[in-house]
C-alpha cells in the first residue's frame, strides 16, 4: 500500500501499535514528573515544503519554523524551557544560511526565556530538514482531544487566514505562539489545539480522537484581513489556537465561537462548499 492517499491519521493508526498508550492522541505529548506536568513536542520542517529561502531570509523561516512548535505547548497550556534543534543541510548552503535559521529562533526564544538546549547536525544531498523538539511545563493537567463531549462549543481565539494570505503574497509572517492564552484556557478547562493544518482539519484530528463530531458555522469564523473564507477554513500555520468546552466557559473565555460538537462521526462545515479539508501530508 502506498503512503499517498492513505492521509496523515490514517498512517497513524497503522503506527499506534508501536507506541505507548495514550501516545498519537494530541501533537504533545504530557508526562507527569511528580510535580508538574512536562509536555513535549517535534516538529519537522522541509525546505521547500514548510519554508523556502528564495523568498524569505534565513531568520525569518528559524523563527517560523519555531513559533510553529511552539503551537503545541501553546495549546497544551505549557510554559515553554528547552528546545533541542537537529538540521541536516546541504554541503552547498553557505554557513549564513545555518546561523540564519539559528538567529530566527534564538530571537524568539528570547521572547519566552526559552533555551536553546544542543541538538544535532549533519549534512545532506537535500532539500534541508529542520526538526525541533521543545518541552515545557504545566501545573495543570491539559484536557486532550479525546475528552471532547458531544454538545460542547468550538470557539477561536482569532481571525484566521493571515498565513496564507503571507504566503499567497510571498511575504514572510513572524507569527507568535499565543502562550499566554494557551495557559489561561488550559486552566479553564478547555481542551485546545494549535491550528498547525487549517481549522478543519484540527476539528477532523479532534473527531477521529473523540468519536464524536464537529458542526463549524463557516459565517462564524472570524477572518484576518485580505483572507478568503476557505482560507480562514483551511489555511494552516496559524498562531491562534481552537478550543471545544461547556459553551459558557467558552463565552465567557472570550472566543469567538464558530460551532458545536455533534455525537455524530463527521465532521461539518455549513455556508461552504471546500475543495480540500485542510494540508495533510499523505493526502
Amino acid at each position: 500500500m502506498s503512503l499517498r492517499g492513505l492521509g496523515e491519521l490514517g498512517l497513524l493508526e497503522r503506527l499506534r501499535p508501536y507506541l505507548s498508550a495514550g501516545a498519537g492522541t494530541d501533537d504533545a505529548a504530557v508526562i507527569h514528573d511528580g510535580h508538574h506536568f512536562l509536555v513535549a513536542s517535534v516538529d519537522m520542517f522541509v525546505e521547500g515544503v514548510h519554508f523556502d529561502l528564495a523568498w524569505m531570509s534565513p531568520e525569518d523561516a528559524g523563527w517560523r519554523s519555531l513559533a510553529l512548535a511552539l503551537g503545541d505547548l501553546a495549546a497544551k497550556g505549557a510554559r515553554p524551557e528547552w528546545a533541542l534543534v537537529a538540521m541536516a543541510v546541504p554541503e552547498t548552503w553557505n554557513v549564513d544560511s545555518v546561523t540564519g535559521l539559528y538567529a530566527g529562533m534564538s530571537s524568539l526564544a528570547s521572547r519566552f526565556d526559552l533555551e536553546i538546549a544542543g541538538g544535532d547536525l549533519s549534512s545532506t544531498a537535500g532539500p534541508a530538514v529542520l526538526s525541533l523538539t521543545v518541552a515545557g511545563r504545566t501545573e495543570t493537567r491539559p484536557l486532550p482531544r479525546a475528552g471532547a463531549k458531544p454538545g460542547w462549543t468550538v470557539g477561536v481565539t482569532g481571525p484566521l487566514g493571515a498565513a496564507a494570505v503571507a504566503l499567497r503574497e510571498r511575504r514572510p509572517f513572524r507569527l507568535v505562539p499565543l502562550i499566554e492564552d494557551g495557559m489561561r484556557l488550559n486552566r479553564l478547562g478547555l481542551a485546545c489545539g494549535d491550528i498547525s493544518d487549517g481549522l478543519v482539519r484540527e476539528m477532523e484530528k479532534f473527531a477521529a480522537m473523540s468519536d464524536v463530531g464537529c458542526i463549524l458555522e463557516a459565517a462564524s469564523v472570524p477572518r484576518a484581513e485580505g483572507a478568503e473564507l476557505e482560507e480562514a477554513l483551511t489555511s494552516g500555520e496559524e498562531a491562534q489556537l481552537v478550543c471545544v468546552g461547556p459553551e459558557e466557559t467558552v463565552r465567557d473565555a472570550g472566543l469567538h465561537v464558530v460551532g458545536r460538537m455533534t455525537a455524530e462521526d463527521e465532521v461539518i462545515v455549513i455556508g461552504s462548499e471546500l475543495e480540500t479539508t485542510g494540508y495533510d501530508h499523505f493526502a
